[in-house]
């Protein structure tokens, strides 16, 4: 079982993941994202925060995701303790505050 600090960090973790789905539309209108968001709620429930994590990234590529949606994967990494996917994130997220990536 779980120690009191690593179930509160889960729930931090959790909390920052669920968040970001409401910067995205209520309807997703690209299929892949609509998978990519089954495929997230999958691992949250089941407590696969890594898995969930790289869902909700792939899902924020396909969405257009503004840079909120970014800033709360990003929180959530940190939480993990995944500097390095917490600094590539960062990354996305500013990025995308300036302009489109990739033509999109």
């Amino acid at each position: 079982m779980a120690d009191a600090a690593l179930r509160e960090s889960w729930s931090r973790t959790l909390r920052y993941l669920a968040a970001s789905r409401f910067y995205l539309d209520e309807h997703l209108k690209h299929p892949e994202a609509v998978k990519a968001e089954q495929e997230m709620n999958h691992y949250l429930y089941h407590n696969e925060l890594g898995l969930a994590l790289e869902c909700a990234a792939d899902l924020g590529a396909l969405a257009a995701a503004p840079s909120e949606y970014w800033r709360e994967l990003q929180l959530a990494a940190e939480e993990m303790g995944l500097a390095e996917d917490a600094v590539r994130l960062l990354s996305y997220q500013t990025r995308r505050s300036s302009g489109p990536l990739c033509g999109r």
